[in-house]
This record gives structure tokens, sequence and C-alpha cells, in this order.
């Protein structure tokens, strides 16, 4: 969370600061934009451009000088100083420009302003080239600048740069802060809910909406998780319930049952109905077991009562009572690699998985099949892997094996994968040619 906030801050933070300095060259280009007179730099009216085409045009003939081949713009007006000072040729020359100037006039006017009028000025082999151009036109202003100020300008400009840069990230820094907390708390909520804790969030600021979100769903969580508990509650209760009532009227009938099937006074036929019907209920007992387990494991999820177990003598005794209830047309071969794997956990839980998984094999192979069974560890975890040859099972259990399922082979594979789970293992079914389950469960 931490992390994931920090990367967040200092990204946003980065990104203003660049964004700041970036703002900041686009300003100082859009003040030199701002600050240039197109008007003057337009090569069509540029003094410099004018006085230029001047020079190049003004001819000395027998009578004085002329202009040829170009005319000047009608709103500028130009004069050509001798050396003495005198104007030997102008052209649109205003009634309040003298006709002659002094050393001291032509200092000042070299300071661009003749009669209020500016003026700009070009030495020729003739003269001196006078260019005025309307009063008001333009403001002219004297910078002086030494040429260490434009040896070192590149590096003063890069140091301001600099400077601005680390400005901005102190800003966006100071700024950010807010945008950390904010980022924090939201962040830490989102954790909560996933753990399913109560979130109750000051709802405020730039993640006001956010915040309220984040409420209304840990308010909907809490109602919907009330509501499973109350349900699962109720299907535990309905579950024992019924388990209780059956179990007395399943009592009455077995102790019938078996008091009938040892009856001398029936018939032979009749004493096999009552074993029959013992056989049956003792299978009803057997389910009711089941189903009380299922929901034990499913709800409390861990075993109640936990201790090492050595995994081969469980199988070994397991395998044992199985195999003295069973005909010739199974066999069961057995093949354990860890004789002194240990595992952590409830000795009948494990037992039971063990018996559920080998008595599948046999209940849903009524012509008969071959059982191997083998045990090994690898990884900290002990693997038995117990297959056969029948028919296999059903895509829907390999795909559906957490649930119960009606018919072959649904609550017995249901309830060993949340014996194995509560254990801290896994159960893997496939077919290949036959039946393969495979249990993990992590060593002692």
């Amino acid at each position: 969370m931490n992390k994931t906030t920090i990367k967040i801050f200092l990204s946003f933070s980065f990104v203003s600061a660049i964004i700041a300095t970036m703002l900041l060259v686009m300003n100082a280009l859009g003040i030199g934009i701002l600050i240039t007179d197109t008007g003057i730099i337009t090569p069509k009216h540029s003094p410099t451009s004018v006085l230029e085409d001047i020079s190049l045009n003004l001819e000395k003939t027998d009578t004085g000088y002329t202009l040829a081949n170009t005319n000047i713009p009608s709103e500028y007006w130009c004069i050509l100083l001798n050396d003495d000072g005198n104007i030997v040729w102008s052209q649109n020359k205003p009634d309040d420009i003298p006709t002659h100037y002094s050393i001291r006039d032509i200092a000042k006017l070299t300071h661009w302003f003749l009669c209020d009028y500016p003026v700009f000025v070009r030495t020729e082999n003739c003269g001196l080239l006078i260019l005025g151009i309307p009063k008001n036109a333009v403001g002219k202003y004297e910078l002086i600048y030494s040429m260490k100020w434009f040896d070192t300008l590149p590096e003063r400009i890069v140091i301001i740069l600099l400077i601005n840069l680390v400005i901005a990230l102190l800003l966006s820094l100071i700024f950010g802060r807010k945008l950390y907390g904010n980022l924090k708390t939201v962040t830490s909520a989102i954790n909560d809910l996933r753990s399913e804790k109560t979130v109750n969030l000051p709802e405020k600021g730039i993640f006001r909406d956010v915040r309220r979100n984040i409420n209304e769903t840990s308010k909907s969580m809490l109602r919907k998780n009330a509501i499973l508990s109350e349900r699962d509650k109720a299907r535990i209760n309905w579950i024992a319930g019924i388990s209780h009532d059956i179990r007395t009227p399943l009592a009455i009938i077995m102790g019938n049952a078996e008091e009938l099937e040892n009856s001398p006074e029936l018939t032979e036929n009749s004493r096999k109905k009552a074993t029959a019907a013992k056989k049956q209920s003792i299978k009803i007992k057997k389910l009711i077991e089941d189903l009380n387990l299922i929901s034990s494991l499913e709800y409390d999820m861990q075993p109640s009562k936990k201790h090492q177990i050595s995994v081969c003598p469980l199988i070994r005794e397991i395998v044992c009572d199985i195999y003295n209830n069973i005909g010739d047309k199974y066999s069961i071969d057995v093949e354990l690699g860890a004789e002194n794997a240990i595992v952590l956990g409830d000795e009948n839980l494990l037992g039971r998985a063990f018996f559920n998984i080998i008595n599948n094999s046999i209940v849903h192979n009524k012509d008969g099949c071959a059982i191997s069974i083998s045990e090994y560890v690898k990884d900290k975890n002990v693997f038995i892997e117990i297959k056969d040859d029948g028919s296999g099972f059903d895509n829907a259990v390999i795909q559906n094996s957490d649930e119960i399922l009606h018919g072959q082979h649904g609550l017995g594979l249901s309830m060993t994968r949340k014996i194995v789970k509560a254990h801290g293992g896994t159960l893997k079914i496939q077919n290949n040619n036959g039946c393969v389950v495979t249990i993990k469960i992590p060593t002692e």
C-alpha cells in the first residue's frame, strides 16, 4: 500500500514539475513574441531595409543627388547630410526639420530622435543618410550590456531553469502531501474491504465521491455478510435438526431389523429382507454423518483435534478394513515410499478421506477393478495417489468435485476435498484409464 501511494505521489510531483518548467519556457517564448514589433521587422517597412534600399539607389548627378528605381514609403522621410552638415538631398522632408546640422546636432540625433521624429542613420561615402518615421510611431530605449553578460547568458538561463524546476518540484511536493494522504487513506480502506473489515471514511475533499462509494460498499458488504451468516446458521441448524429427528426412528428401524434378522421364527426370505433393511439403515446413518461432517468442515474449516499422524500406518489400516469386506473381483496394491511421512491433523477425518476414495472405486465398479495406492514425499509435501482401472469419473464430477452432486461420486468426493483442504492440502482428480485421485498434504 505505502509503496503504491508513494510511487503515485512522486510521479505526480515529478510530472507537475516538468509541466511547470515547460510552461515557464513557453511563457518566456510567449513574452518574446509579445514584445516583438512585427510592424518594424516587416521587410517592407523596416527602417534598416528602407535605408539600405535608398543607399543602393541614390545616384549622384551633375545637379546633385537623385533616387532612382525606388520610392520610400509616403509616411517616411529621408535626408542626406554632407561633411559640412548641410542637406544635399531630401525626400518627404517635413518643414520643421532643419537644413543645417552641427556636430552637436549630429550627436543628439544619433540618440534616435530628431525634432521628436524617431530616426535611423546610415553612413555613406557621400555623407550621412538620416531616415525619419512619424512621431510616436515607435519607442526607443538604450540598453547596454557588457560582453561578459552575453558570454555567460547560456549558463544563467540554465541556472534559472534549474531553480524554477526545483521550486516547481518543491511546490508539487508541498501540495502533493494532501494527495498522498488521501491516496493512503483510500488504499488502506480498500485493503480493509478486502479483509471484510468495517470502513467508515469522512466524505470530504477531492476524493469525496470515492470515499462515499467505499463507505456504501462497506455497508453493503456488512448487510450481505449478515444475511449470509443468518442463512448459513439456519442451514446448519436445519441439518442438525433433521439429523437429530432422523436418528431416533432410524435407530428403532435398525434395532427391529437386526432383531428380525436373527429371529428363528421368520423364514429365510424374511430374514434376508430384514438384513437388507438393516444395511440400508446403516447407509442412511452414514449419509447423515457425512452431511454433518461436510457442514462442520465447510463452516468451521479446521479440524478440532490435531496431532501428528503417520500417513503409512493410517493408509494400511484403512486398506485392511476395506479388503476384509470386498470380494475376489477387487484387488488393492499398496506401494508406500515414505514410511516416516508425518502430517498434522485429525486422524479420523483423514481416514474418512482415504476410505471415501478407495470405497468409491469399489462402489462404482460393480464388475470389479484393480486399485493401486502409492505414497511419496516431495518438496515438504506428502502425495497419496489412488487410482483404479474402472469406468472413470463423469466430466461433471471432475469439473465440480468441490460441490455436492447428485449421483456418482458426488458426496464422497466433495467431503474428501473439504477434509484435505482443512488440512492445508489439495485434491486433484482425473481420468487416465480409470479414476486417478492425487492428494497433497504438507508434512509436519
